[in-house]
């Protein structure tokens, strides 16, 4: 039985991380959508445009936080279930690049903030 509840934590630990990385990827391109509207050529303000990349920063390094915090407790659980696990960090290959990702469209986005 506690083997069972190990595994569904598991599960839910790997939902969460697509759930975050899908959640700040939808939230920065929002961000976008709503800097650049696509009928009106109205240019941001200053002040928005410090605080939409500040806001946009903070998801994304919040997103990539969440990601290795998820990571990190998927690694404690494997160990739980298997001592000797020989790969507990299993799922770096993915989780890396996705944070990866999370960075690069913030930096992105906020860099089209200051374009116009």
């Amino acid at each position: 039985m506690a083997m069972e509840t190990h595994l569904q934590e598991l599960r839910f630990a790997k939902e969460r991380q697509w759930a975050v990385a899908i959640a700040t990827i939808t939230f920065i391109a929002g961000a976008f959508h709503m800097a650049h509207p696509l009928d009106e050529k109205l240019p941001l303000r200053r002040w928005e445009q410090f605080a939409a990349t500040i806001l946009v920063s903070i998801v994304a390094l919040g997103g990539a936080g969440m990601l290795c915090k998820l990571q990190v407790h998927l690694h404690r659980t494997r160990l739980v279930i298997d001592p000797d696990d020989p790969d507990p960090w299993r799922g770096l290959d993915v989780i890396i690049p996705l944070m990866g990702v999370l960075i690069i469209s913030a930096i992105a986005v906020c860099y089209s903030f200051w374009r116009a």
